[in-house]
């Protein structure tokens, strides 16, 4: 049994943007958009991922475009393949949906390539399948247990051969892909035997036999201080996907945000625009379209991301009425806590983040973790700014607000509380 901490409320989609609202409802915003060329994201990613197996861990806030970016690195170029697993589906609770995810993707990946795979383990590859067959379908057994799923982790170890192999062969090799790898939590809480064997299993062949390179997403803060933590010692790499800078994101709004929506009326003032919803491109998109839709009459306090902020942080400021089905652990924070944070984010908000020692200092340490853990902050490690060009932090860990709209919903609610005051 693993006791984890509890992880951020789950995007609901691979195209929305969440915020909970007060009453504990989800609000969703659309957010499909072509994909933007974060030139340097890209460059980097690219060389971190032809390099030596490792196992990298991709960390960030919700929507600000970890998913995206990794799949283009992997899909593009055909420098890779790509093998994905997309846990918001709900694919890694049970043993029979980790061994159907695991399988549904090695299996095609195994039969594409097996006429060059039997040079490596010889003579007969067939386990049961024409081809090359790692284990069965599911649905083909009648129970899914760990020791099948254990069986099927195996059996690739015994077919896949060194990252080398595929070079050899001209050949692009395989990448594991687990997006919203948090959810990992949910085998954790059901079979914690399984999930540290399958971690054990990543480590295995990245760092160890390197056979593949995996990457584990996440927009949750805590993860990859958990991860580490299962796995006591550091295999694993952090990296941070943040916002855009500010000159990226105003040529996506000039160039890609406005044309789109056919919105002239905005043109040259992204500087405004930028206060409002900073440089997230799906909060971007969301404001101008929204803009379009209000005949250029949008308020700051009818966009709806900002809504659904102002809306989540007043009822933050009540913190023993606050009851999320995915937070096991009660709000530690009393309103006072929240209102030196908020506080401390507006007044920063031309550098872009705090320090959490800080913060520490200032309302305790349980205070600022219970805060991450509600999404009233989001939190970065450290060693990682090298990937994020939105912001440049020092060696410390920082945190921020969830978003800009947040900040702009922060400096409303210090004003409101303020003008009560007095």
């Amino acid at each position: 049994m693993f006791v984890t901490k509890s992880f951020k409320r789950l995007q609901p989609g691979g195209g929305c943007i969440s915020n909970t609202l007060s009453n504990g409802y989800v609000a969703l915003y659309s957010t499909k958009v072509d994909f933007f060329n974060r030139k340097r994201e890209l460059v980097n990613f690219r060389n971190a991922f032809s390099g030596d197996p490792q196992l990298h861990v991709v960390l960030g806030p919700p929507s600000s475009g970890k998913t995206a970016l990794v799949r283009q690195i992997t899909s593009k170029d055909k420098l890779f393949n790509p093998l994905f697993i997309n846990c918001r589906k709900g694919q890694f609770d049970t043993p029979a949906r980790v061994y159907d995810s695991i399988y549904s993707q090695f299996h095609p990946f195994f039969d594409k390539y097996k006429d060059s795979l039997k040079q490596v383990v010889g003579g007969t590859l067939n386990a049961g399948y024409t081809g090359l067959s790692v284990g069965y379908e599911v649905g083909g057994a009648s129970a899914t247990t760990s020791n099948d799923v254990t069986r099927l982790l195996d059996n690739i170890n015994t077919y896949l051969p060194n990252w080398t192999f595929w070079n050899g062969h001209n050949i692009p090799p395989p990448i594991l892909i687990i997006d919203e790898a948090n959810m990992f939590s949910q085998l954790a809480k059901n079979d914690g035997t399984l999930l540290k064997s399958i971690l054990n299993w990543l480590v295995l062949n990245t760092k160890e036999e390197e056979r593949f390179h995996a990457v584990l997403t996440s927009s949750d803060s805590f993860f990859f201080n958990w991860i580490e933590n299962l796995l006591h010692i550091p295999h694993a790499t952090p990296y941070v996907v943040g916002d855009l800078s500010k000159e990226e994101a105003e040529e996506y709004f000039e160039k890609r945000v406005l044309p789109k929506h056919e919105c002239k009326e905005l043109e040259g003032k992204f500087d405004h625009v930028r206060k409002i919803t900073g440089t997230r491109m799906l909060i971007i998109d969301r404001y101008v379209k929204e803009y379009q839709n209000f005949k250029g009459k949008l308020a700051v306090s009818d966009f709806s991301v900002y809504g659904s902020e102002y809306s989540k942080l007043k009822a933050g400021l009540h913190p023993n009425k606050l009851k999320y089905s995915d937070k096991p652990n009660l709000p530690l924070w009393k309103d006072s806590d929240l209102i030196k944070t908020m506080k401390a984010i507006v007044e920063a908000e031309n550098q872009g983040y705090i320090l959490e020692d800080d913060l520490i200092n200032e309302i305790g340490s349980e205070q600022v973790d219970s805060l991450v853990d509600y999404n009233f902050l989001h939190c970065r490690p450290v060693s990682t700014s090298k990937y994020a060009n939105d912001i440049n932090p020092p060696d410390k860990i920082i945190l921020t607000a969830m978003n800009q709209p947040s900040v702009r919903a922060m400096e409303q609610i210090l004003s409101e509380v303020n003008s009560n005051k007095k």
